[in-house]
């Protein structure tokens, strides 16, 4: 590489063109050439400026757009001397390249960290203009060092960063999160549903009950237990419970006793039921509510009574303390509605009926009763019912089949084929220890691979004739005088 000089000895000429093909040097010949090159150029700065920092020197030597025709590193040193305050000019007065001189104690000084000189339009002298230069000694760690060779950098900074970063993601978070939140808790609030009371002219004209009619109904059903029931007028032990017992549910205006005064004892009755009935009473009590209530009395002698037996319950949530407030008034039974008429009816199968029973609803049975699994295998299909699978355990025995309709649920009866469903509803007489006890019954079937299959069992089958009883009424024995009611 050629280097030309102008009148002074300081400029360098542009390199001449690189030779090209076979003259081309190789890469070792070009990088030797490059650290000649780079070496001149910071001879040539050093020989300008002797006291320019060496940082700058290097920048300065390493861009080639500054030794082009123009000369554009003459102009970057006077940029760069012309930017320096009086200290840092002071600091020049030194060659950098030359050692420092010995103190008195001949002891090298430490050495101060270099600054970084700002390049290319950056304005070097803008930190000296808003704060101090620092002093001798003082306020060196706080000026931003360039660390050397192989040195981190302090991570002051870079935590500083990922701190902002964060808090720059998670702050819209948290904030959307608790708007969301708030917002939430408000819709939700105003949908909560608020306590408040139905008033009586409401409740009437809505027809709404605010009587606690099921949970005082039990109180009916023990008073009125005890009313029917009349101990010998001997057992004076008996009758002093009973009047105890009576008193203790009821308010002090109600006859005592129940209003029974005769001397024939009667057992108790065989059933006592709340029909459903509440008429309530309005105005009549200060506080808690009231009501009447209808009774069913089923007596020992097998006849039916009906009662109507005054209430009251201390609120309208809460039986707790609720008293009879009345003499029980005998009524009659209220009357039974219209019997049943049956729909349109269903496809039916009359003709199988019989050997269906014999082939695989007498099986079943006895087996089902008795709860063998081998024999309920036989005539059980893969998907059968637990009840069907579980069985009776002995607790059911000798059943005999009294009646088979055969309701075609899926298929034609005059062609059955797999998967066909029937289902057949039966009457089935048990034999007890001490009698015998009929029932209903509803088993599936499902045809598969030719054979009927049980897929289920359920009772109750439903009384496909409809209409009234033959009979609605039963002779009431009369050998005896029935004790009057009350």
């Amino acid at each position: 590489m050629s280097v030309q000089t102008d009148s002074d000895g300081a400029q360098p000429s542009a390199p001449g063109p690189a030779p090209s093909g076979d003259a081309a040097p190789g890469f070792r010949a070009r990088r030797h050439m490059s650290v000649i090159e780079a070496r001149r150029r910071r001879e040539l700065l050093t020989a300008q400026a002797p006291r320019l920092d060496p940082q700058f020197v290097n920048a300065v030597a390493a861009t080639d757009s500054f030794w082009g025709p123009d000369e554009q590193w003459r102009a970057a040193i006077s940029a760069y001397v012309g930017d320096q305050p009086a200290a840092v000019e002071a600091d020049l007065t030194q060659d950098p390249m030359e050692p420092a001189a010995p103190s008195e104690d001949g002891q090298r000084p430490r050495a101060r960290p270099r600054r970084l000189p700002k390049l290319m339009g950056i304005n070097r002298s803008h930190r000296s203009r808003t704060q101090p230069a620092p002093a001798e000694g003082e306020g060196q760690d706080s000026v931003f060092d360039v660390p050397g060779p192989g040195r981190r950098t302090r991570p002051v900074g870079r935590t500083r960063s990922w701190l902002t970063r964060l808090a720059l993601i998670v702050g819209p978070l948290l904030m959307a999160g608790g708007l969301a939140y708030s917002c939430g808790v408000s819709a939700g609030s105003s949908r909560l549903v608020q306590q408040g009371s139905i008033s009586s002219q409401d409740a009437a004209a809505f027809h709404l009950s605010t009587f606690p009619a099921d949970r005082v109904a039990g109180l009916g059903v023990a008073y009125l237990t005890l009313c029917w029931t009349h101990p010998a007028p001997s057992d004076v032990v008996a009758t002093q419970d009973r009047l105890a017992a009576l008193a203790a549910m009821t308010s002090a205006g109600v006859t005592a006793g129940c209003g029974w005064t005769g001397t024939a004892s009667s057992p108790a009755p065989l059933a006592v039921t709340w029909d459903g009935t509440v008429a309530p009473y309005q105005g009549v009590y200060a506080d808690g509510v009231a009501a009447r209530l209808g009774f069913v009395i089923t007596t020992a002698d097998q006849r039916m009574v009906g009662v109507s037996l005054p209430v009251w319950a201390p609120s309208a949530t809460s039986a707790a303390g609720a008293r009879v407030v009345g003499d029980v008034a005998v009524m009659p039974v209220a009357t039974v509605v219209a019997a049943p008429t049956p729909a349109a009816p269903v496809v039916t199968d009359s003709g199988s009926a019989d050997s269906l029973t014999r082939s695989v609803i007498g099986p079943f049975l006895h087996a089902w009763a008795a709860s063998d699994p081998v024999q309920l295998n036989l005539v059980l299909a893969r998907d059968a019912s637990a009840a069907a699978r579980t069985g009776m355990n002995g607790q059911l025995t000798t059943p005999t089949v009294t009646g088979v309709r055969v309701v075609v649920v899926r298929g034609d009866p005059t062609a059955y084929r797999d998967g066909d469903i029937i289902t057949t509803q039966l009457t089935v007489d048990w034999a007890s220890g001490r009698g015998v006890q009929r029932s209903g019954y509803s088993i599936g079937l499902r045809l598969t691979a030719g054979r009927w299959q049980v897929t289920d069992i359920t009772g109750a089958a439903p009384d496909p004739a409809g209409g009234a009883a033959h009979a609605t009424t039963f002779a009431t024995p009369t050998s005896s005088p029935a004790p009057p009611a009350g």
